[in-house]
């Protein structure tokens, strides 16, 4: 491991504990990010987990709809999104008002 990348592994490391955080990394991820999990996994796997978590600070690498279902699970912890714009194509082909007319 270059050690780069292992400072890096350990700052985070270090902030974690320091923060009172987890990290859940959806398994879709680059590797240098699953590195750095505390919980791998799918989307209702990690929305499960975080529920269980006592972490004040819930990093969630994922797509947005995740954070959000984490949120709403965790509504007394603070979630983070990393890339706050991360979408997800399947959640985004219709919007909240074409759901509302199919129903």
């Amino acid at each position: 491991m270059p050690l780069e990348e292992k400072f890096m592994i350990d700052e985070i490391a270090r902030l974690k504990r320091e923060r009172n955080a987890v990290v859940l990394v959806h398994n879709y991820q680059l590797p240098e990010v699953q590195a750095v999990a505390d919980i791998l996994g799918d989307s209702l796997g990690l929305a499960r987990e975080a529920s269980e978590t006592d972490s004040e600070l819930i990093v969630l690498c994922g797509v947005r709809f995740m954070a959000e279902t984490v949120a709403l699970l965790c509504p007394d912890q603070r979630v983070l999104l990393p890339e706050p714009l991360a979408g997800c194509p399947m959640a985004d082909m219709i919007t909240g008002a074409e759901l509302a007319e199919a129903r």
